[in-house]
């Protein structure tokens, strides 16, 4: 019976070649869609982006405090590739001297720093470079960096001066690059907002920060069960977020904006109780994403005013967007995290505070606070201070309550 089915599978590939061949297309394309998208990956490509680092920094064109530990004294190990979304060409963790570090690509693509000059090559002064990074940093984050703060973002080692002037020429270009990266760019100047994560060195094109383990895995999301230990560990996660949300609200000379918000986009620093926000591309200052709705003209309709998750309403007697975000942090994580994936108002995939153990007054606030007009679209309007206090009163009321079965 097999020996007749081998034999007539050439015949049946033959009839249903056209159909062989769509699977195969459909097949290669979903698995290149799962790469592109950072939903799969293979440490091939981790390794691909470590020999481009070392293959740089051996040709002389990559500075930083990582590039010898990793192409020289072999003290970085463990190389592995990450599978959470990010708009990144590359992130990959090591291991240096037992900390865990994430690795980070930043755009080639970048305008170069010097010229030439009838085929002399040229560079900026350094009172040029330093005006320079001081109008990258106005124009990503809106604020104007004093002298000293500045000064450190123009040198690798912040408290090294390099009088090489070859090497200060490389030094230029390689931070030129880096300081085109909002998230470098975040990491290195709010060093003292421990909300994002920690840059600990740079190479070339590359920066590392520290390992932050995503709270997906803190939900039950994926799971079957569903036991108090759980409900109590999203509790403490989700009264985590809102106290992060309210840093972000108030911590800085303006709020700042999450545009990208996904439940794995958090993080808690092992060893600490401590939630940070690990996917910075999306982390914009309120008056400049406010900029960059405003900037978009020939709406027709509110979604042609969206930036990922910031949401602005489409003025359609002039064609173009509203001047500002019309949601904000807190409407975007009770509508996409606490809530979860809704389909025509009707919940479809849970979200991390939505339980068997989730009482009604919990659901209401919550229904309230990623929808507070109750609009059939995506909803475009903050929910008011009123809304904000309520959930997070009822959170902290339902949380002291679990805690407290637990000790009896």
């Amino acid at each position: 019976m097999a020996m007749i089915l081998i034999k007539r599978l050439p015949g049946l590939f033959y009839t249903y070649r056209y159909t062989v061949y769509s699977i195969i297309i459909l097949t290669c394309t979903f698995v290149y869609l799962l790469f592109k998208w950072n939903l799969l990956c293979t440490n091939f490509q981790a390794w691909q982006h470590a020999n481009r680092m070392c293959k740089l920094y051996n040709q002389g064109k990559a500075m930083g405090s990582l590039c010898a530990p990793m192409c020289s004294n072999n003290d970085i190990r463990s190389i592995t590739c990450h599978t959470f979304g990010t708009t990144k060409e590359a992130v990959f963790s090591a291991e240096w001297h037992h900390t865990r570090l994430v690795f980070k690509s930043v755009s080639s693509d970048v305008r170069s720093l010097h010229w030439f000059d009838n085929g002399a090559l040229k560079y900026p002064t350094e009172k040029e470079f330093l005006s320079t990074i001081r109008a990258v940093v106005k124009s990503k984050l809106n604020i104007t960096l004093a002298h000293n703060g500045a000064v450190r973002l123009t040198r690798l080692k912040p408290s090294y001066e390099e009088t090489d002037i070859s090497k200060r020429q490389k030094e230029m270009d390689n931070l030129w690059i880096l300081v085109q990266d909002n998230e470098y760019l975040l990491s290195t100047i709010y060093t003292d907002k421990d909300i994002f994560p920690q840059l600990l060195g740079t190479c070339g094109p590359y920066f590392a920060v520290e390992y932050v383990e995503p709270v997906q895995d803190v939900s039950s999301l994926l799971s079957v069960s569903d036991t108090k230990e759980d409900w109590a560990n999203r509790l403490k996660t989700s009264v985590q977020m809102l106290e992060l949300l309210d840093e972000l609200e108030t911590g800085f000379r303006e709020p700042f904006h999450l545009c990208d918000i996904k439940l794995e986009h958090f993080g808690v620093v092992k060893g600490t109780n401590k939630l940070k926000f690990i996917d910075l591309d999306g982390v914009y200052p309120r008056s400049v994403i406010n900029k960059i709705v405003s900037n978009t003209h020939n709406c027709n309709k509110d979604e042609d005013c969206d930036f990922y998750d910031c949401r602005s309403k489409c003025l359609k007697q002039y064609n173009k967007c509203e001047s500002s975000v019309s949601n904000n942090n807190l409407q975007i994580v009770c509508e996409k995290i606490f809530l979860g994936w809704r389909l025509s108002n009707t919940v479809i995939v849970p979200g991390l505070l939505m339980s068997q153990h989730t009482p009604a007054a919990l659901a209401s606030v919550l229904r309230q606070c990623a929808n507070p007009q109750n609009e059939d679209r995506k909803p475009r309007t903050s929910p008011e201070n009123e809304i904000k206090k309520r959930l997070i009163n009822v959170l902290t009321e339902i949380e002291q309550s679990v805690n407290d079965d637990f000790f009896l």
